[in-house]
């Protein structure tokens, strides 16, 4: 009984320790997808919801956001249930494979040093 007890603590431990690593990965790896040059893009909130897990009571949910490119619509979850049909956030994706993206945090846009200035100005010019 105590070595089953033990082996469960050493597979719980584990278990813990690859889903720190697997956490830390996939959102490096989604900054690495983006490329070094990463364009930015405004996108629009869309009728279309991500219900977020382990909510079984009142789900709670994010919207989706949509921009095109070269003529086609890609879309993402936008992370913010805050956020309502029609609003605009900025978004980030791959030049190449435009279907990478993930939408930029607002706090980053309040503090314009830490985002790639010549993208926000190259980004500016285009919507004007």
């Amino acid at each position: 009984m105590k070595k089953i007890r033990n082996i469960f603590w050493i597979v719980f431990g584990f278990t813990i320790v690859l889903f720190v690593i697997y956490k830390i990965a996939v959102n490096s790896f989604t900054d690495h997808f983006l490329g070094t040059h990463p364009v930015q893009a405004k996108a629009v909130i869309i009728d279309e919801k991500n219900y977020m897990g382990n909510q079984p009571v009142k789900p709670e949910f994010s919207y989706s956001y949509q921009f095109e490119v070269n003529g086609n619509n890609y879309q993402g979850n936008a992370h913010d249930n805050s956020l309502k049909i029609g609003d605009t956030v900025i978004v980030v994706y791959n030049r190449e494979y435009s279907a990478i993206n993930k939408p930029l945090n607002p706090k980053k846009l309040m503090y314009p040093h830490n985002l790639m200035r010549k993208k926000i100005k190259d980004w500016t010019c285009r919507i004007r």
